[in-house]
């Protein structure tokens, strides 16, 4: 009986410590799942990026942030069929301008521009062709 007497005490010493090995890994990952698990979503404090799309889920509909390597800024909408809609464009000389679409075309522009006399505005209304239809007839007098 003293060979049964060791065997079973042998046995009973690798179950404790079979017990307490898997115990302690349960408690390791129960710890490490709540401290993976923070509550709320991280928000990035700054995106860096040349341009930054949104689009539906069929990839149309879209609205486009842009920084050109020249140094223009715009941020751009287009439709469900693609077609640019509205735009606002920012020079490298930091002019803006406003610009509503037809047909892939500039059909009303409202702007800062450079002029003879130093910075003026600009409001042009342009046809289907984009050919100027009117503008304003003074430029800016201050």
């Amino acid at each position: 009986m003293n060979t049964l007497d060791a065997r079973i005490q042998k046995l009973e010493r690798w179950n404790r410590l079979l017990t307490y090995a898997v115990t302690i890994i349960a408690v390791v990952l129960s710890l490490l799942f709540l401290l993976s698990a923070t509550p709320g979503h991280k928000v990035q404090d700054e995106i860096v990026a040349h341009s930054i799309r949104i689009v539906n889920d069929q990839g149309k509909n879209s609205a486009q942030l842009v920084a050109t390597p020249d140094g223009f800024l715009g941020l751009y909408f287009r439709d469900l069929k693609d077609e640019m809609r509205f735009g606002v464009t920012m020079t490298p000389s930091g002019k803006t301008s406003i610009d509503f679409f037809g047909n892939n075309r500039a059909r009303l522009q409202l702007g800062v521009i450079d002029g003879n006399k130093g910075e003026e505005y600009s409001l042009q209304l342009k046809d289907r062709e984009g050919k100027l239809v009117w503008q304003v007839p003074v430029s800016n007098p201050y």
